[in-house]
């Protein structure tokens, strides 16, 4: 006999919602996916979705963080990465480029939504940590670490949301990107 939905985990059921509303979102766009159309994907009504999400904006959450998991999980996994820092920012990135037009809405959303917000900044985050170990031992004592972040942070984004496409292999973006922040650390270093 199958089971019924009281039989089904909260955290399967969950999990099955938010694969629809990713699956929605990637298709129609945070404006072009409702509440209702992603129970009716899901096979449950408007107001069990709001049961798991009290708001659209925080399904989108869950949605940019299953993406974000999803491509981390399987960066970290992958044997031919051994847990290099840079090659796994190289390897997220372009897991998540399918992805750009759900990150430009979640930027527009995040003044408005502390759920994206949140998910947002985790993933800029495990981005950020990955950028610090790469350069790390290349950084010199003194270095304006928090300069180094927020100019990590206003690159990852052009990269994330941009509509342009990317002419060139993203390891090389990262590697500009790497040697850049070092060299401009190490000018900046009070002598």
């Amino acid at each position: 006999m199958p089971r019924n939905r009281q039989h089904i985990p909260k955290a399967e059921r969950e999990a099955a919602v938010v694969g629809q509303a990713v699956e929605l979102f990637v298709t129609n766009g945070y404006r072009g996916t409702s509440i209702t159309s992603v129970g009716r994907a899901a096979g449950i009504a408007a107001a069990a979705v709001h049961w798991y999400f009290p708001t659209k904006d925080d399904l989108f959450a869950a949605a940019l963080s299953s993406i974000f998991e999803t491509a981390r999980d399987q960066v970290e996994a992958d044997p031919a990465i051994g847990g290099d820092p840079r090659d796994e920012l190289v390897a997220l990135l372009a897991e998540v480029q399918p992805y750009r037009a759900l990150h430009r809405e979640a930027y527009e959303r995040m003044a408005e939504s502390e759920s994206v917000c949140a998910a947002y900044q985790h993933v800029h985050q495990w981005m950020e940590q990955r950028l610090f170990a790469a350069i790390a031992s290349r950084l010199p004592e003194g270095a304006d670490i928090d300069l180094v972040a927020d100019v990590a942070h206003v690159l990852f984004e052009g990269i994330l949301v941009s509509t342009r496409r990317l002419d060139r292999p993203l390891g090389d973006l990262i590697d500009l990107i790497i040697d850049s922040l070092v060299a401009a650390a190490i000018a900046k270093v009070p002598r």
